[in-house]
């Protein structure tokens, strides 16, 4: 067996990295696509404004405001508004004669300049409106004085009014019913992240123009008022049937987090009197049975938690802060971190322990924290430019789940970061994307297009790294000093990751990494370029040596076509001295080939990657794998940490899918699963195994993948059950959530008539199903029933429920219906004005029913094809809902027909035909890739697993692994980029959950 190891080694070693497949290869397909999903295609801009540059949507810097007073008046009879906006600023050089800001769907009523008391300009006739750029600019007659010394102060005047907004952006409309059979009630709510400020009064709308505001609202009397700060004063009946609320001023701050609501609202707070500090406020139907105690009592837990992590007290931060935690009933954006007032879609902070699954209370505990680490990152210091969003967003979704697991250890956030952040990241990553940073960003779609995975979850998957290669103790420091040095301004990349290294050489937390090191430098090759790596280990098992080459990896063909070199922080363990624990990096790869001696020789497996903290994924040569296979297989398998099974599942995959690896390896590795019982390994193997499902619907190749996948998850399902565990733990509960739903949609028997036993006794005995259950029991209840009157009870319980969380689940599952008559009903509901179906739930709600079962397809187009005008006016759009029909073609002869429609009606589809119709073939193409991947699945499933077995005794551990010289090994190539590095860092300047229970019936 030894000369056995030995020829195996060295040939393994001999042949270096894999090959990559075919480079034409495709693995994304429009179900990926959607709105909403991992690779989502925005809608193209048809308009000029593509035409335009970069700097053409940005303001000029020749003018700063210092201060604002703004005057709302919200007429909630005739739903508009109007007001008055005074606008202290300076010029910031000489010879400037015109001040340029930001305005749209404004009516501008007035306008003057002052100097003092003194009129420069007045009469709209001074001002030009660009209405594509959704600039205003004003003449200012003569140059205004430049005094760099003592800058001179003018004040800039506007009056302004419009409507109420309709589009949950802006200053806008929403309604309410405090119980199902009461009238209507409306509000008034704003939502101005990240360029809707500009259309609820004329401002510098970018975040770099910071300033305080002063901010008075006048409100029809009975109503209340809120905004950031805590309110001064009232003054009664200043007009007629109005009250106006004047505020205390804000800190110097970006327009983006402005915020005020006009409401006949609730509140919850503390003190009940005296100096306000910390409340929830609701329609009065949702406080009641206490609907706000979680967010009231957790949401301060995180926030005195923060404050004591940034050693900076959030009330310490302007004497005016208080924190109002607003419960919103339309919210397209789901939170926002507006500073003191934030603001929730209802369902993501109210919560009944009656009626609310455990899925929404952790939901409403991270976002909650998500929002409050906003406070410090993002409002006290902000991205200088929407190109930098991940300053904000990144270490808002860090926190969102590690401050959380402070607080709700119980929820365990800390292994669901791996398959919620790191594995959508990597996987978004993995095709092309932008970098984390990116300058050039311009236009209004531009910025928006920069909230996505990749400010989110990659920047918190960089940020951990970066905990983990520093150490927690210099990296808090180094944040807290962040935060001191940059308060009230705004910063760039290398604010950050010049304090981190500071703070890091004077900790000494760098100095094995050699002189050279720079965590500047270190940074730049993670948020200028853009991809995820992967590294190749070759282990020479006699000597130790393990040839480690970086690449960037591609999910269509493995290997991209243009490469980088990242600064990658590696870690790794062996068998013989597993040590999981220990996640500081023994090294910092800068090259594309770097050898490193692991410290052991024998045959023994190493798993690089410890806990999965580093941004990169692993392959190794094929012996290793095996020894790997062998230590999965056997009893010893929970040695290697939790983190790093779900890492292994989530690469082998992601390698098959990518044409890396084969499927028959790649399941040879999973076939481990059938002894594995916790949760990282399972979700990442449900969300993987989804996708695979997804491409094979409609081959008879389905069934027997399933059949596999049922095998190996049948000795968890058995422990887990498909009813609540008394005293079991949420992450366990939250386990059976994940799987219950899949394991139905493959048809497990048990599940199904578990299923449709809860549903029975609660429609046929009014006993209502447990709350983690229902998601999966209603929908597996309404599909086996072909009974009208139940949908009519469920719809009936949608209706009158008067808890949010609860409305979801119901329009998550409604559409699980097989029939006609009720799904018929229910796409009315969307696309009539009725009141009973929210605008934010209508893609929910029209998903579940397209793909609630496998005939819904048919009756959902027909549908469609019947009321296009209709789809039209609800969706904005035909292109999103008829794409996603054309994600559920599961044959040609399906497809020729949808394309055939298509052709027919190009005329009423308009601009929205090209998308569908690129729709329509993506579902070809994945038909094709389905056929290519069949003889390798069936390989698998036909011989199972191979036979693979260890070849020597495991050797004694030996401590300190060194680096040596690079070998004579030719690196793949890196494009010789402007600015790059070609070896050390290559830096470009440009720029949810895993769906793992998507029906794929």
């Amino acid at each position: 067996m030894a000369t056995l190891f030995l020829v195996l080694s060295l040939a393994l070693a001999a042949s270096a990295i894999p090959p990559p497949p075919p480079s034409s290869r495709n693995t994304i397909f429009i179900d990926e696509q959607l709105e909403g999903q991992i690779f989502e295609v925005k809608s193209e801009d048809i308009t000029d404004l593509a035409a335009r540059s970069t700097s053409q949507y940005r303001l000029p810097t020749t003018t700063r405001p210092i201060h604002y007073d703004v005057l709302w008046v919200v007429d909630i009879d005739q739903l508009t508004y109007s007001g008055t906006v005074e606008i202290t600023l300076v010029a910031t050089q000489a010879n400037v004669q015109e001040i340029v800001l930001h305005s749209k769907d404004l009516d501008i009523t007035s306008l003057r300049l002052l100097r003092g008391d003194t009129v420069l300009v007045q009469g709209l006739g001074n001002m030009v409106r660009d209405v594509e750029l959704e600039l205003l600019k004003v003449r200012t007659g003569a140059a205004l004085e430049y005094n760099a010394t003592n800058p001179v102060q003018y004040t800039l005047q506007f009056g302004f009014g419009a409507g109420l907004r309709k589009d949950m952006a802006g200053l806008y409309r929403s309604w309410f019913r405090n119980s199902y059979n009461e009238s209507v009630s409306w509000m008034a709510t704003t939502q101005f992240q990240p360029t809707s400020g500009r259309t609820a009064f004329p401002c510098y709308d970018e975040p770099s123009f910071k300033a305080t505001f002063s901010i008075r609202i006048r409100r029809p009397t009975g109503f209340k008022s809120w905004s950031c700060t805590r309110q001064n004063t009232t003054i009664v009946n200043v007009m007629n049937g109005f009250d106006e609320d004047v505020y205390t001023i804000t800190p110097t701050m970006s327009t983006y987090l402005i915020a005020l609501i006009v409401a006949e609202y609730d509140t919850n707070k503390t003190p009940e009197d005296g100096l306000l500090k910390y409340e929830v406020i609701a329609r009065p139907g949702a406080m009641g049975k206490n609907q706000s105690d979680y967010a009231f009592d957790v949401g301060q837990k995180l926030l005195d938690n923060m404050s004591q992590h940034t050693d900076m007290d959030f009330f310490s931060l302007s004497p005016n802060l208080k924190m109002t935690q607003a419960s919103i009933p339309d919210f397209s954006a789901g939170a926002m971190e507006n500073w003191g007032l934030l603001t929730y879609r209802e369902a993501y902070l109210m919560y009944d322990p009656e009626q609310t699954h455990d899925q929404a209370k952790q939901i409403i505990a991270y976002i909650l924290s998500h929002e409050i680490a906003h406070m410090w990152f993002g409002n006290l210091v902000t991205c200088d430019w929407w190109g930098h969003t991940w300053l904000n967003e990144g270490f808002a979704r860090y926190y969102q789940y590690y401050l959380t697991h402070s607080v709700e250890y119980e929820m365990r956030f800390d292994i669901r970061f791996i398959t919620e952040q790191v594995h959508t990241s990597m996987l978004a990553d993995s095709a092309d994307n932008h970098p984390l940073s990116n300058p050039n960003v311009g236009s209004p779609s531009d910025i928006s297009n920069m909230f996505s995975t990749i400010s989110y979850n990659k920047g918190a998957a960089i940020i951990r790294m970066t905990e983990h290669l520093l150490g927690t103790d210099v990296h808090t420091q180094g944040l807290r000093v962040y935060l001191k040095n940059n308060s009230y301004k705004t910063v760039v990349p290398s604010d950050l990751s010049q304090t981190l290294h500071n703070t890091a050489v004077q900790a000494g937390a760098i100095s094995e990494y050699g002189r050279n090191f720079s965590v500047v430098e270190y940074y730049k090759t993670w948020h200028d370029q853009p991809g995820v790596p992967v590294i190749y280990v070759d282990v020479n098992h006699t000597t130790g040596d393990m040839t480690i080459t970086q690449r960037r990896f591609d999910i269509n063909t493995g290997y991209a076509r243009v490469n980088y070199n990242w600064q990658i922080p590696i870690s790794f363990t062996t068998a013989s001295n597993a040590n999981f624990t220990d996640t500081k990096p023994s090294h910092v790869l800068t090259s594309t080939v770097t050898v490193v001696n692991r410290g052991t020789v024998g045959d023994e497996w190493v798993i690089f990657n410890k806990q999965q903290t580093g941004y990169y994924r692993v392959n190794y040569d094929d012996y290793t794998w095996n020894l790997i296979i062998v230590a999965l297989r056997g009893a010893d398998r929970t040695k290697i940490h939790e983190h790093n099974r779900a890492q292994i599942v989530d690469d082998v995959l992601q390698f098959a899918r990518s044409g890396l690896m084969t499927y028959t390896r790649a399941f040879n590795i999973l076939s481990f699963l059938q002894y594995e019982k916790d949760y990282a390994p399972w979700v990442a193997a449900m969300t993987g195994f989804t996708w695979i499902r997804n491409r094979l619907v409609g081959s008879p190749l389905l069934a027997r993948l399933e059949g596999q996948i049922i095998r190996w998850a049948t000795p968890l399902m058995n422990e887990l059950g498909y009813t609540p565990i008394s005293g079991e733990s949420f992450i366990r509960s939250y386990l059976r959530r994940q799987i219950a739903p899949v394991m139905c949609n493959m048809g497990v028997e048990a599940c199904r008539t578990s299923a449709t036993t809860q549903f029975r006794r609660l429609i046929d005995d009014q006993l209502e199903v447990a709350v983690n259950n229902r998601n999966w029991v209603y929908c597996n209840g309404l599909r086996a029933s072909n009974n009208y009157n139940d949908y009519a009870t469920m719809w009936k319980r949608f209706i009158e429920h008067n808890v949010y969380t609860e409305k979801i689940v119901l329009l998550q599952t409604l559409g699980c219906t097989p029939l006609e008559r009720a799904l018929n009903e229910l796409l009315t509901s969307l696309v009539k004005d009725n009141y009973e179906i929210r605008e934010q739930d209508y893609s929910t709600t029209f998903n579940t029913a397209l793909t609630g079962n496998e005939g819904n397809t048919q009756i959902v187009w027909n549908f469609i094809k019947s009321n296009l005008t209709d789809i039209e006016n609800a969706f904005g759009s035909v292109s999103s809902p008829l794409r996603s029909v054309a994600a559920r073609l599961r044959s040609t002869e399906q497809i020729t027909e949808f394309q055939l429609w298509l052709n027919q009606t190009q005329a009423d589809l308009g601009d929205a035909y090209t998308s569908i119709y690129r729709a329509a073939e993506s579902a070809r193409n994945s038909l094709t890739f389905a056929d290519q991947i069949q003889n390798d699945l069936d390989n698998y499933l036909t011989n199972g697993d191979d036979n693979i077995g260890p070849s020597t005794p495991p050797p004694d551990p030996i401590v300190d692994p060194s680096t040596v010289p690079r070998p004579d090994v030719t690196p793949p190539p890196t494009p010789d980029l402007p600015g790059s590095a070609m070896t050390a860092a290559v830096s470009i300047i440009v720029i949810a959950f895993a769906a793992i229970t998507n029906i794929i019936l």
